[in-house]
């Protein structure tokens, strides 16, 4: 690949912004794939805040994250290089590997998934400014990646809970598609509606739930959790919590309905997970 030059001759002020910064995304694309790391993607709201920065006769104190998140990109990691001064964009590159190993490394970070470039001719030369991120979207994306298929989510909890409880030489308890439809409601109202609890903001709680579903019985639990974006990690904490572990491990149930939700709503980016207990009452 040729080199990107940051000095400004004719020719190089010649192409537009856009196409020198794909050239040098590809360039640093290249030297991350040599090194296992994922591609970076332009990101306009990235490259308006560099470019912002690469015009201003900033002193480097303003701190990156608050920059972009003025700029309205919603972040979980930034970090920022500024490369000043005439040479090709290789070179400089290779040159802060060598002068600035640390800063070279964070660049070449696998954490990072947005790229924003900004070009300009400041007072110290020709300016180049690259700002990395990874916005909470995507962190919370491939955070939630495996929890998508929800029928496996819940054979992993049901698989989870009956390996507790015959650990204790209780009986299995049974999936119910009844106690899963209450369970699944309750975790798809909470992510719709900004709140937490074992009632709705009506006051509607587990048993009016599971009565709507058209599920018959005299007792119902349930258990909810909170942020854990994983079966195991969701089944330690209600393991480790006595109120919790009671529900499970209880011989007053024979079935279980299990829900799961997650998306951004007005408390942030949410996962909640429900568990519902209960056994069906006997036909007269």
């Amino acid at each position: 690949m040729h080199p990107v030059d940051l000095t400004p001759p004719a020719e190089v002020r010649a192409q537009s912004i856009a196409e020198r910064r794909a050239e040098i995304a590809a360039r640093l694309n290249q030297e991350r794939s040599a090194r296992g790391a994922p591609p970076l993607a332009l990101n306009e709201t990235l490259n308006a805040a560099a470019q912002g920065r690469a015009e201003s006769a900033f002193d480097g104190k303003e701190d990156v994250r608050r920059l972009v998140e003025a700029a309205g990109y919603e972040d979980r990691l930034a970090g920022e290089i500024v490369l000043a001064g005439e040479g090709a964009f290789g070179d400089r590159l290779d040159g802060l590997r060598e002068s600035e190993p640390d800063v070279f490394a964070d660049a070449m970070s696998a954490d990072y998934r947005d790229l924003g470039i900004g070009l300009a001719d400041g007072e110290r030369g020709p300016t180049c400014v690259l700002i990395f991120g990874l916005s909470l979207s995507d962190e919370f994306a491939a955070k939630t990646a495996a929890l998508s298929d929800r029928p496996k989510v819940r054979r992993e909890i049901l698989a989870r809970v009956n390996a507790a409880r015959n650990a204790r030489r209780l009986p299995p308890l049974r999936e119910s598609e009844k106690l899963d439809q209450a369970a699944q409601s309750h975790a798809d109202d909470m992510i719709r509606r900004s709140y937490y609890g074992h009632e709705s903001p009506e006051g509607v709680d587990a048993f009016a739930r599971v009565g709507r579903a058209g599920y018959g019985t005299n007792s119902v639990g349930e258990n909810i959790a909170e942020g854990q974006s994983t079966a195991a990690d969701v089944m330690t904490g209600w393991m480790t919590s006595p109120l919790h572990r009671d529900h499970i491990l209880s011989l007053t149930f024979t079935e279980i309905g299990i829900g799961l939700a997650f998306g951004k709503n007005a408390l942030g980016y949410e996962i909640v997970w429900v568990q519902v207990f209960a056994t069906p009452r006997a036909a007269p």
